[in-house]
């Protein structure tokens, strides 16, 4: 009965806000998508049917268009109008997401955390590629085992998650601490608990962003934080190795040999030099730390899970990047660098399809920050404003992939020139017509380090596994409002020996 009132109440007051505060378009702002029910407006759909809801928006409106979603309005960029949102500087992701969960240990910089992620693992694969590999195989080992029998798996992101938690720990916070069970089931859980508070709806959005806000941060004003435990589990395992390593550098001086992981370059940092590890110091190594993790584990596993998904219900393809793999691993040894990854041009076509394919509806949120913006449509939007990036409506468009936009055809990545030679567009190449790592300088830092991560990977299991779905056919992904998620039916693999 009480929870009846409170909705009740709830509802009422939600009621009197909306009419205060209806949503108000100006002149030239973009087009206002017209909506049946009051409060409500376009949410119903946008959170069940967003696939075909968004497409029938653009259809109708063209873009960019506004929506009001969750009691306010959005506004949603297609093909033609989001690498100008997603190269300008007044538009900000990082202001538009909730970055609380990290920030209660330690304020974090977006512009240093991407030059570290860009300078420090991306640019230095030739150095991490033998760790990765040995990580790669170890977990490879660990939870698919042999599979000499045909073994299903089901929900198989999480597995994978615990994969490349391990391996994304050796690089990041080290050889020695990536040995610690606790800390990679850690990594992994955070990445998923993180991802689950995406889920949330922002109900309190209906009366206002503000309130939802302060609604979502009011546990961390009383110290409840989900990631907490993690924390402790982390200092737990790290302060030692962080207090020997600082004991080494003060003894040895110049003859320290420095080690190729994270920990010893913040060491060098100026705002992270000292000699005294307390607290306040290891949150804010944390929390460095594992914002780089959460990004990585998250993206990678999510896009291997994919790949696999991709890879197992097209039995077409298997042949093709199955020799193609074999030669390189026959090449090598089986000891490949970064070179060998290079030359995998067949499997990078195929995972950039694959990434085309499992493209979110839409995403990559960002706050305008400035007084106004003006599109080259000639609309414009104020301060304030969320706009979403219709990332859809760029990945199958008939603009770059014409016809054939909506078939999965890894080979028009692939291209010979008029003197014979051969090139194709990498997986983890920028550029207007594939959005999953964003354009221009803002691009994601990191996505050399995940692409030739998830390729290794791929390499490995390929190689060593008959992989299909048990289905029989290319399964189709789960849907959570504009958010691609990979299926959780069964994969097989079994042993090719």
């Amino acid at each position: 009965m009480v929870y009846t009132e409170v909705f009740c109440l709830l509802f009422f007051v939600t009621f009197i806000f909306h009419l205060i505060k209806r949503p108000r378009i100006g002149v030239n702002e973009p087009p206002l998508v017209q909506y049946r029910f009051p409060i409500i407006g376009h949410t119903y759909y946008y959170l069940y049917d967003s696939e075909n809801f968004l497409k029938k928006c653009r259809e109708k409106y063209g873009e960019p268009f506004s929506l009001y979603v969750f009691g306010s309005v959005r506004t949603f960029t297609g093909v033609e109008n989001s690498v100008e949102v997603l190269k300008n500087d007044s538009f900000d992701f990082h202001a538009a997401i909730n970055k609380d969960v990290f920030n209660q240990f330690k304020k974090l910089d977006p512009v240093y955390t991407s030059r570290v992620i860009r300078e420090q693992i991306s640019g230095k694969l030739d150095v991490y590629i033998s760790r990765i590999q040995s990580e790669l195989l170890f977990g490879i080992e660990k939870y698919f085992g042999d599979c000499k029998e045909p073994k299903t798996f089901r929900n198989i992101q999480h597995m994978l998650g615990l994969i490349v938690a391990k391996t994304v720990a050796n690089v990041i916070i080290g050889e020695e601490v990536a040995q610690f069970e606790d800390i990679i089931t850690s990594f992994a859980m955070v990445e998923r608990g993180l991802t689950k508070m995406r889920f949330i709806p922002p109900i309190l959005t209906f009366i206002s962003l503000s309130l939802n806000a302060k609604f979502l941060t009011l546990p961390l004003k009383f110290g409840w934080n989900p990631i907490s435990r993690h924390r402790d589990i982390f200092v737990k395992r790290y302060k030692p190795i962080v207090e020997e390593r600082i004991r080494q550098r003060k003894k040895l001086g110049e003859k320290y040999i420095q080690k190729e992981d994270l920990l010893d370059f913040f060491l060098n940092e100026p705002h992270y030099k000292t000699d005294i590890v307390d607290d306040k110091y290891m949150d804010g190594l944390f929390a460095q730390l594992y914002a780089i993790v959460f990004a990585s584990t998250s993206s990678t596993s999510k896009a291997l899970a994919f790949a696999l998904f991709d890879y197992g219900g097209r039995p077409e393809l298997w042949n093709e990047i199955y020799e193609e793999q074999l030669k390189i691993y026959n090449d090598s040894n089986g000891n490949l660098s970064v070179e060998d990854v290079h030359k995998m041009v067949k499997l990078d076509c195929f995972l950039r399809e694959s990434f085309r394919h499992s493209s979110n509806i839409a995403g990559l949120m960002h706050l305008f920050t400035g007084d106004s913006f003006t599109f080259s449509n000639g609309t414009t939007i104020p301060k304030d404003r969320l706009v979403f990036v219709y990332t859809r409506d760029t990945a199958f468009s008939d603009k770059f992939y014409g016809e054939t936009a909506n078939d999965f055809q890894p080979k028009r990545h692939i291209t010979s020139r008029y003197n014979g030679k051969i090139v194709h567009t990498p997986a983890a190449k920028v550029d207007r017509s594939l959005l999953t790592f964003g354009v221009g300088k803002r691009a994601c830092p990191g996505r050399l380090f995940a692409v030739n991560g998830i390729k290794l990977c791929l390499h490995k299991l390929i190689l060593k596994y008959n992989i299909r779905t048990e289905s029989g056919k290319v399964d189709p992904p789960r849907r959570f409002s504009a958010l691609t998620l990979p299926p959780i039916s069964g994969l097989v693999f079994e042993n090719r020996n």
